[in-house]
């Protein structure tokens, strides 16, 4: 009976556990904008009552204005500037270049080819393991490193933060043909998914 109760308890919470996480952030996300859009109309507009739901508004055109002007290269020098500081901090500048590195990865502006997910595929090994192809040239790589005809490759690890770099030789690679944030996703969830695999 306990085991039972147990199963369904736990069924139960992975259920409503990523709805809530996702809930709870848009919540958040809107009340932030929310007080940034009351401020605004105070300001701008102090003769008319604040519209609710302008907040979640002007986020979304926010965004969209940011990226269309990080189109621009005048805008690109300028963020390169602002992260100058960032980049120099000791601590800060670990965390800020391993979060930039991994959204310039994942973003759509670097037009990633679909070969950079691979099976990775060990000569005497039965087992496929899908991998992230960080970059293909090893030329700057340190001394006793090898070089020549190797990737440098990421092996997520599912269900949690982490996952291994592995230099490994092309020869073991196979891409497949799937959008990096698919694979990711898939990777991170243990392919559980089944319905939305191979879409984009």
């Amino acid at each position: 009976m306990m085991g039972t109760f147990s199963k369904y308890l736990l069924r139960g919470a992975l259920t409503i556990l990523p709805l809530t996480l996702t809930i709870y952030l848009l919540y958040h996300f809107f009340i932030w904008t929310d007080r940034i859009a009351r401020s605004l109309f105070k300001l701008w507009i102090p003769t008319h009552d604040y519209i609710p739901g302008s907040g979640l508004i002007i986020g979304i055109a926010a965004l969209f204005l940011l990226g269309l002007l990080m189109s621009s290269h005048l805008m690109q020098r300028l963020y390169q500037l602002i992260e100058i500081p960032l980049r120099n901090i000791p601590l800060v500048k670990s965390l800020y270049s391993a979060l930039k590195e991994l959204a310039d990865y994942l973003s759509p502006k670097d037009e990633r080819q679909a070969n950079d997910v691979v099976l990775v595929r060990i000569p005497g090994y039965e087992a496929d393991i899908v991998g992230f192809v960080m970059r293909d040239d090893m030329s700057d790589m340190p001394a006793g490193i090898e070089k020549t005809n190797r990737s440098v490759v990421y092996i997520p690890m599912s269900y949690q933060i982490g996952g291994f770099t592995l230099f490994l030789p092309n020869d073991w690679l196979q891409p497949i043909e799937l959008p990096v944030d698919e694979a990711m996703k898939n990777t991170l969830t243990g392919w559980i998914s089944q319905k939305d695999q191979g879409t984009g």
